[in-house]
């Protein structure tokens, strides 16, 4: 399919309504293949790029297919050297990506006709070999690693981009498929023996790359090695050529073999080392290039290609056939475009300081017997302004210090008073997502128990506008407690509240403060600011804490449940915003008096599914109270022994793969369609886990008959020939300790009348060293 070079990007303006879960907020690039904006996800504050292609690549069935593919591909994937996928579907006929934001450009666009620093080289390049390594891992090939299918994020982070032209290791090989990748980084198997292509591939790719940027050009015949062409140290050669060998049996078996060479590489090489100085060459005429530092706030510069360098045709035709049909290069995925973009795509600069990449040094000029010629040294340039940090920035940069309860050090803006720090939060957000952003960061929603704090907080955080604060009567109809487990004084309500009465479905169960500093109750679906509180010592109002109290209460019969829980006809649900394996959540709804949830009814199936719906993003799980049992027939159950009823499965699922995803999780499956999937429990696989309060009376519980059913005959017949195998087994254990007691004492009682007798002691020896050497080797 060939770009659409009449393609008109829409604006800003007819783009939002299509993406009410975002916020647009710039336009990046546009080309045939489409165009990519700015956008800011609201639920989760976090910046996205948004790639929108022309309507007749989704009208197209085999393109769809393979954006689909592609898409799903790097959904699977989750590494920093990795751009995340989050999201794709269709938004009024055109097929879009919601990706992550990469802040900079292309090691094209920074390194194209420059060799670099060798230390810098082999950190780039030891980043895109572990990006590598972990799709490998997932089962996944890029097959076209090239410089202009790297990004360079913020501290010059390479992160890898353009799976259009992945697929699955050890998929078989389509005789009618197009040969893919790009000529100079392609391995030689990918032309001549396409079906036998492996992640080696990708090594084969990578060790051109670095080669390329050691030497400003790739490898030729005859070959070179880097060290001839450039001052780079001779390690590099074994390396390369090792990575580039045209034989893939005699290269580095998988990418993590040749990140851990890099690494080690790296660290020698920062290894202060004695070396013979050489006399450098002359200087060309005009003005060098100096060394940058890679986290330099300068902008990057382009280096325009000159006309009489010469490009390889086939490397033209092969990137035509890729955009043409896959249509999917990532147009600039970060602000200002990226040499990505088709020929005709207009680039735009933004203000935002690019990584720079250190640039090897040209040679100086030998030293000359002459006397300097006196210079006025020139004004210095006046000190550019540091850009100063947004409250999201300085949160994204602090929230793993946050997350841990370091506070040394809090984002501009943050107030203190007594041993909390407050900060308000002007991104509106559901009171759900304040609280799970909250959480994300190490803090709670602000907990005020008296009109003081109320007063202050107004006065100090300058309120214009209502904003949530961590009070809920959330599962508790009418009983309204703080997030610390507190309830509130009733003055602190505003005249008439809280009035228990609701325009809204999910109704209005959580307190704003209003500017004129009475507290408000509101549904939780508003969109307000909220205050964050971090409190010295620890939050008391932290999810965390929140579960330890509920089993407390339950025993004393006075229950308060979490903030944020949701009665469903008489059952308490609440989704917990924390990743970890499925044996964990469990442990964890369990030490809080409830259980990971079921639906017991339709109803809550309904509203299992909706909250889903809402609250996950393309990739993300939450783990539910089922799992498989059973050995030679598995079967699935809840764990409250609940029928297993009212479970749509997701297409495409359950898989039963090799029998290991034994785990229930709700997410999205085939198709982006939501549903029930089956996974293998582990911590990556889920970023939420709900749990439920409910009492016995309102499960589904099987009748007597189903319940005392007989166990099929090969579960039977697995579990006694397992109790046969264990009792064989300790009844051999214990035979062979009084074997061998024997056999001991035996030994002993020989020698012991051996060495009594005196005469004949020699011979006698010998002969019980023959018995013992000749039982030793009988067993």
């Amino acid at each position: 399919m060939t770009p659409d070079l009449d393609f008109q990007a829409p604006s800003l303006e007819e783009l939002q309504p299509h993406f009410p879960a975002y916020e647009i907020t710039a336009f990046i690039a546009q080309g045939g293949m489409g165009a990519v904006y700015a956008a800011r996800q609201v639920s989760l504050d976090r910046p996205v790029a948004i790639k929108i292609l022309p309507r007749q690549f989704g009208a197209d069935p085999q393109f769809r297919s393979s954006f689909e593919a592609e898409a799903k591909s790097m959904a699977r994937l989750n590494h920093p050297n990795l751009i995340a996928v989050y999201d794709f579907g269709d938004a009024d006929g055109m097929l879009y990506i919601i990706m992550e934001l990469v802040e900079g450009k292309s090691l094209h666009h920074s390194a194209y006709g420059r060799a670099i620093d060798q230390e810098e080289a082999v950190r780039l390049v030891a980043g895109i070999s572990h990006g590598l390594a972990h799709a490998h891992q997932h089962g996944i090939l890029h097959r076209d690693i090239k410089p202009g299918n790297i990004l360079l994020g913020p501290e010059a982070v390479p992160k890898i981009g353009d799976f259009g032209l992945a697929r699955p290791v050890g998929e078989g090989h389509n005789p009618d498929e197009i040969v893919w990748g790009t000529p100079g980084y392609s391995a030689p198997e990918v032309v001549n023996n396409p079906g036998e292509v492996d992640q080696r591939v990708d090594v084969f790719a990578v060790g051109v790359l670095l080669y390329e940027l050691l030497t400003a050009k790739v490898p030729s015949e005859p070959w070179q090695p880097p060290s001839a062409v450039s001052q780079c140290s001779p390690e590099f050669d074994r390396i390369i050529r090792r990575a580039t060998h045209p034989s893939p049996e005699l290269r580095y078996a998988k990418a993590e073999d040749l990140a851990k060479e890099l690494d080690e590489l790296g660290d020698k090489l920062k290894k202060p080392v004695l070396r013979r100085a050489k006399t450098a060459a002359p200087a060309v005429a005009g003005r060098s290039h100096p060394p940058v530092g890679m986290r330099s706030a300068t902008p990057a510069i382009a280096v325009p290609q000159a006309k009489s360098q010469s490009v390889p045709v086939m490397g033209i035709l092969a990137a035509i056939i890729v955009l043409g049909v896959l249509g999917f290069i990532l147009i600039g995925s970060g602000k200002g475009g990226d040499d990505q973009t088709s020929a005709t795509s207009p680039k735009q600069e933004s203000p935002t300081p690019k990584p720079k990449l250190k640039l090897k040094p040209k040679p100086k000029p030998s030293p000359v017997a002459e006397i300097p010629e006196k210079k006025d040294k020139p004004a210095p340039e006046p000190a550019k302004p540091k850009p100063v940090e947004s409250i999201t920035q300085a949160l994204v940069r602090l929230q793993a210090k946050l997350k841990s309860g370091n506070l040394s050090e809090l984002p501009k803006g943050t107030v203190k008073r007594g041993t909390s720090h407050y900060l308000l939060i002007t991104s509106a957000r559901s009171w759900i997502a304040a609280s799970h952003y909250a959480e994300a960061h190490g803090a709670q929603l602000a907990a005020m128990s008296s009109k003081e704090d109320l007063k202050w907080a107004v006065s100090e955080l300058k309120l214009t506008s209502p904003c949530w604060l961590g009070l809920s009567d959330s599962g508790m109809e009418g009983k309204w407690y703080w997030v610390d487990g507190s309830a509130p004084s009733e003055d602190l309500w505003a005249a008439g509240q809280p009035d228990e009465t609701t325009s809204d479905d999910g109704g209005e169960d959580y307190a704003a403060l209003l500017p004129d500093q009475s507290l408000d109750d509101m549904p939780a679906s508003r969109n307000l600011p909220f205050i964050l509180q971090w409190t010295e010592g620890g939050n008391t109002g932290s999810i965390a804490r929140q579960l330890e109290r509920v089993s407390a209460s339950l025993k004393a019969k006075r229950p308060v449940f979490p903030a944020g829980t949701q009665n469903i006809n008489g059952s308490r649900f609440l989704a917990v915003p924390e990743s970890m394996s499925w044996e964990q959540a469990n442990s964890l709804a369990e030490g809080a008096g409830g259980h990971l949830a079921v639906p017991s009814s339709q109803e809550e199936a309904d509203w299992i599914g909706t909250s889903m719906r809402e609250l996950l993003d393309q990739g993300e799980g939450c783990w539910i109270g089922g799992r498989q049992k059973g050995t030679a027939t598995p079967v699935w159950t809840f764990v409250t022994g609940e029928r297993f009823d009212f479970v749509t499965w997701a297409p495409g699922q359950p898989n039963p793969g090799d029998g290991s995803e034994k785990y229930l999780q709700f997410g999205k499956g085939e198709d982006s369609a939501f549903g029930y999937l089956n996974a293998a429990g582990g911590p990556s696989e889920a970023r939420f886990f709900l749990v439920e309060w409910s009492a016995p009376s309102r499960r589904n519980m099987p009748s007597a008959g189903e319940a005392n059913r007989p166990a099929g005959a090969e579960d039977w017949l697995v579990k006694y020939r397992q109790i046969f195998r264990d009792g064989e087994k300790a009844s051999h254990e214990r035979w062979k300790r009084r074997h061998d007691k024997n056999i001991k004492d035996f030994i002993s009682e020989m020698r012991s009348e051996t060495s009594t007798a005196r005469r004949f002691s020699r011979e006698a020896e010998k002969l019980i060293d023959g018995i013992t050497d000749n039982m030793k080797e009988q067993g």
